[in-house]
């Protein structure tokens, strides 16, 4: 089975080889009015498939060659959860039985983890693994190392780990206020001895990587790029109640009423799953094997995320230790 693409792009930003392209594609249509203002006037693509939008650089969109995308460059993670602790995220209804009904869809009723919620996560839990591994890394590979030997490797170090922070952007997109860098970060640069400086300090290094971004080609001019994942959102049919106790700190003594949340329980399953489309792998006509080893790459560092995820936790509460599961890929 094949699925079309569908440009949403204004005429006036064709040049005339490009706009008989399109023009002589069958499979190419133009949509233009009201969406093209909501879409900010960017160079995007609508993909039939669920109706993602996904955005590609528009150096790269006259680049496709095939005006159709085989499935088989579609793969699917999916995921089976279990919570092994309560599980609770805000609902924006206000009118219910108890103060803190728990994030329903509307149609079924179901209690639900947004697909966009998971995707949060996931990045984040991503982001932290890096900076983990950085600082393990940088004071464990100079210990038998001579001075010179330092220097002229410090010289070719990914000292921030770019690398590694760009196929997260691959893979999860690059949305408004994602954090990329922690004060973790800072720990490689021998340390910091202004804490003010420390937010200023982070946005250059911030500011560097989206360079280093723009020249890779992995996002936009408007620094813009969706990701490879598409997540759907996981239903859970279990319901049930939590309740949390404030107490006073000093007399450890209950300072108002219990507070009930409704909860996933410890225990309810759900299964969910994960679309991965290479967008800008079929836009640049990769083979099928290329594409095939690029899937297995990303499908590593979303395993290493959802490992950490899982020990964390995920909605709200989990410093009170709620959001805990189990997971497994179910084949």
């Amino acid at each position: 089975m094949n699925y079309d693409f569908y440009v949403i792009l204004k005429e006036a930003h064709l040049n005339q080889e490009s706009f008989k392209k399109f023009k002589n594609s069958q499979s190419l249509y133009y949509l233009q009015g009201k969406r093209d203002a909501i879409l900010d006037k960017q160079f995007q693509m609508l993909f039939n498939y669920r109706d993602i939008v996904y955005n590609l650089c528009p150096q790269q969109l006259w680049l496709v060659k095939e005006n159709n995308i085989s499935c088989n460059y579609i793969k699917v993670f999916s995921i089976s959860l279990t919570f092994t602790s309560s599980f609770f995220t805000a609902s924006e209804n206000k009118f219910y039985s108890i103060t803190n009904p728990i994030a329903k869809e509307r149609p079924t009723g179901l209690s639900v983890l947004k697909g966009s919620s998971l995707k949060g996560a996931l990045r984040h839990a991503s982001i932290e693994s890096i900076e983990e591994e950085m600082i393990n890394n940088y004071f464990s590979e100079y210990e038998e190392k001579e001075t010179n030997e330092i220097v002229e490797r410090e010289k070719e170090n990914d000292r921030f780990y770019f690398k590694k922070r760009l196929q997260i952007v691959k893979l999860f997109g690059n949305e408004k206020g994602t954090e990329w860098f922690t004060f973790k970060s800072l720990i490689t640069t021998g340390g910091i001895s202004d804490v003010s400086k420390i937010q200023d300090i982070l946005e250059k290094i911030n500011n560097a990587f989206l360079k280093y971004l723009k020249k890779h080609r992995v996002i936009s001019k408007e620094e813009f790029c969706k990701g490879r994942l598409i997540f759907e959102d996981i239903h859970f049919t279990q319901v049930g109640l939590d309740v949390i106790t404030p107490l006073d700190r000093r007399k450890r003594t209950p300072v108002r009423g219990p507070i009930f949340y409704e909860v996933v329980p410890e225990g309810a399953t759900a299964t969910g799953r994960i679309i991965w489309l290479p967008f800008d792998l079929v836009v640049k006509d990769y083979s099928e094997e290329k594409i095939t080893e690029e899937w297995q790459k990303d499908k590593e560092v979303l395993k290493c995320a959802f490992e950490r995820l899982s020990t964390t936790g995920i909605g709200a509460k989990t410093a009170e230790g709620w959001g805990r599961f189990r997971w497994e890929e179910i084949s």
